[in-house]
């Protein structure tokens, strides 16, 4: 992967898969701040966070706000968006596709959060400005595994170079 441009249309080619195979409609011309990925048939909205070092780390990078400016402004994002708008969560890696129900996450959030580490990503991360950061709840999978509607191998591989 060369740059942002490369990350961007390497991720973006995973979710058309991902809609080819779940048979639901990509949501085209998504923009910052976008709360959804896909539509199902039935209308619901589904958000999908492909985490790929989840596999490394054991844990789902629940994000929940972003900065520009070094962490001296945080506004909301991932999570905290999806919350109001989405139904489905889903987090897929080369090992599993996991589906969740907003509610149930948010249920799991407010009533295990001290439980949680909070973590930042680190400079550069997928190509991040300088400045630009996001933070997370790391739920552990032996935790949120418990929360899943379904939980399947994945059919989405990313060649890990």
């Amino acid at each position: 992967m060369g740059d942002v441009k490369d990350f961007i249309d390497d991720e973006s080619s995973h979710e058309r898969t991902l809609a080819e195979i779940m048979n639901w409609e990509y949501v085209t011309e998504q923009k910052k701040g976008s709360c959804w990925d896909f539509t199902s048939p039935d209308g619901s909205k589904i958000e999908a966070k492909f985490d790929w070092d989840s596999i490394k780390t054991g844990n789902h990078y629940l994000e929940t706000s972003q900065t520009s400016d070094g962490g001296k402004t945080w506004v909301p994002s991932g999570f905290s968006l999806s919350a109001n708008e989405a139904d489905y969560w889903v987090v897929i890696n080369n090992e599993w596709l996991r589906i969740f129900s907003i509610e149930t996450l948010k249920d799991l959030v407010r009533s295990h959060r001290s439980e949680f580490k909070i973590t930042r990503t680190k400079a550069g991360v997928n190509f991040n400005r300088p400045g630009q950061l996001s933070q997370a709840y790391l739920i552990p999978f032996t935790i949120i595994d418990d929360y899943c509607l379904l939980k399947i191998k994945s059919p989405i591989q990313r060649d890990p170079s």
